[in-house]
């Protein structure tokens, strides 16, 4: 279907407006390029977006991360991109929607609460469940290998797990609880699959009754609803914030009744156990190697390489890493003003080359068996300008605030993120994006519910979290920053919680201007190189150690 056919079958609907994601019924980030009907529609290929269509106009909505790219990838005569940092879906719909506006929206692909609060805070709109239209294909059938994540790897067996569900099911009084989102169900019941190119979860929904008993649905959704008529006039336990609406719709039909209970796995899994946690030690220390053997690497051969090649080749040290699964997300791989735009992915038309004074953001990641990593690095080729310097400066200053940062247990995310960022605000910088997400382990590279921002992170932090502490500086049309570690936080002796530095790579000290830090900030720099020296040289060849004395030693 084009973008013209959706319009006329919106027209036809009778509609003013029909809300379209990227996302399917699973409502995360990670969908396959044939499922994303925005990338179909209209060529945006960004992990965020929100198309509202009208019958003669539509807008895509977006954040920070994807103006830039927003502007570059669709037709701007007819679809207005807007960017809109601090106002939510319902906001721009209540400002740009009179009374009476029928707005249209498929329950599949909405949670529960997001259609509630629409209907309780905009009374003047109607909001019709339109499934049909777009003729949408939202997963994709594809034969997939779905493998057992072992107990060796996630320190707690699928029996351990499942007590834990059947005790809080039983401690709630409820008859069941279903699960929505993939990521807990792969966590529940330590299974894994290559459905997704870069993200080894299960797609599967889970029916949890309360003596323990499991159904799964991996894509045959009429034996859902079987399954559920078997609950009428009993109580299931749903979290509004991660189901569809069209469970609710599904489950009211069969006359069930429906607790709005937050599912207890999404906190669980985001507090490492200590076999994870040791796990993702040691892939970091792989992936440290790879990288490092990379960079060496890149040194030598940069003036002969662009952004698909560069992408290619630490790939390929990647994948020659023990326990290496898969990417853990598409590589970023941004040369000049590519590297402006924050989530920029290499692509045949857009692919530069690496020219002598110019800057590479490299965003990139893996999924080990034994944990999952993101790391970026700013690496200049040839000798960068003053403000590359001073600017990239500024940025690992910011970085460095958030790894020396201290503060109580239970602190959100959001509190810390001026951490970081003020560092920037005095120099009249910022970034379009949020300082830290979580990360799962063998899972989501970006796990909620914690993360490091101005917005959505109000979760409260505790110890063994990963993080990522990720502040940048984006100058559009010339140049992009941006240095990446994971974090662990971890109690400190007075009590309070702060970071332990999992990710091991050099940082560029061609960007570096130390007279631009203090002495406790430079400290940290030579401590971290030294670290890295000594946990990454027995792990990578000659050659690639003696780059590492060069690229570790003091500044």
């Amino acid at each position: 279907m084009t973008f013209d056919e959706l319009q006329q079958q919106i027209a036809g609907h009778s509609l003013d407006a029909y809300i379209l994601t990227r996302g399917n019924m699973f409502l995360g980030q990670d969908v396959l390029d044939e499922e994303n009907q925005i990338l179909s529609l209209t060529g945006f290929s960004g992990s965020a977006g929100t198309l509202i269509i009208c019958p003669q106009k539509a807008y895509l909505l977006v954040d920070g991360r994807y103006e830039l790219q927003a502007g570059q990838q669709v037709d701007t005569n007819k679809i207005k991109v807007v960017c809109r940092p601090g106002e939510s879906l319902s906001q721009f719909i209540q400002k740009n929607f009179p009374e009476g506006s029928k707005i249209g929206y498929n329950p599949w692909c909405h949670p529960i609460s997001e259609v509630d609060y629409w209907k309780r805070t905009l009374k003047s709109l109607s909001f019709i469940e339109t499934p049909e239209i777009g003729n949408r294909k939202m997963l994709t059938e594809t034969p997939c290998e779905i493998f057992e994540h072992e107990a060796r790897y996630a320190g707690q067996s699928m029996e351990e797990k499942l007590a834990d569900f059947k005790a809080f099911i039983n401690q709630n009084e409820l008859d069941a609880y279903f699960i929505a989102a993939a990521d807990c169900v792969s966590w529940l019941m330590n299974l894994r699959s290559n459905a997704l190119p870069d993200t080894p979860v299960l797609r599967a929904f889970a029916l949890i009754g309360k003596e323990g008993d499991i159904s799964l649905f991996t894509n045959d959704f009429n034996q859902l609803e079987v399954e559920l008529s078997r609950y009428q006039g009993r109580t299931i336990g749903v979290s509004f914030n991660n189901t569809p609406r069209q469970i609710y719709s599904l489950m009211k039909a069969h006359k069930i009744w429906l607790e709005n209970i937050a599912n207890p796995i999404v906190n669980w899994k985001a507090a490492k156990n200590p076999v994870e946690i040791e796990g993702i030690k040691k892939a970091h220390q792989r992936d440290g190697a790879a990288l490092c053997r990379f960079l060496s690497w890149l040194e030598k051969n940069g003036s002969t390489q662009d952004e698909l090649s560069i992408a290619a080749k630490i790939k390929e040290f990647r994948k020659g890493q023990p326990l290496y699964f898969s990417n853990s997300f598409d590589t970023i791989a941004g040369i000049g003003a590519n590297g402006a735009i924050i989530h920029y992915h290499p692509e045949k038309e857009t692919n530069k080359r690496l020219k002598e004074g110019k800057l590479l953001l490299l965003d990139s990641g893996a999924q080990y068996l034994d944990g999952t990593t993101d790391v970026t690095r700013t690496v200049a080729f040839g000798k960068p300008t003053a403000e590359m310097i001073e600017n990239a400066t500024y940025v690992l200053k910011a970085h460095i605030a958030l790894a020396q940062a201290n503060f109580p247990e239970g602190t959100s995310g959001q509190a810390l993120d001026a951490v970081a960022r003020v560092e920037l605000w005095k120099h009249g910088l910022d970034y379009g994006h949020g300082t830290g997400h979580g990360v799962g382990c063998f899972s989501n590279v970006h796990e909620g519910p914690i993360g490091i921002s101005t917005r959505y992170s109000s979760a409260p932090l505790q110890e063994n979290m990963i993080l990522s502490d990720e502040p940048g500086y984006y100058k559009e049309g010339a140049y992009g920053i941006r240095i990446e570690n994971l974090l662990r936080t971890v109690k400190k002796e007075n009590g309070m919680l702060g970071f332990e530095v999992l990710t091991l790579a050099p940082l560029d000290k061609k960007l570096i201007n130390k007279y631009l830090l203090n002495k406790e900030e430079e400290s940290w720099i030579n401590a971290y190189h030294q670290r890295v020296e000594k946990e990454i040289s027995p792990l990578v060849d000659k050659q690639t150690q003696d780059w590492l004395k060069g690229a570790c030693s003091p500044l």
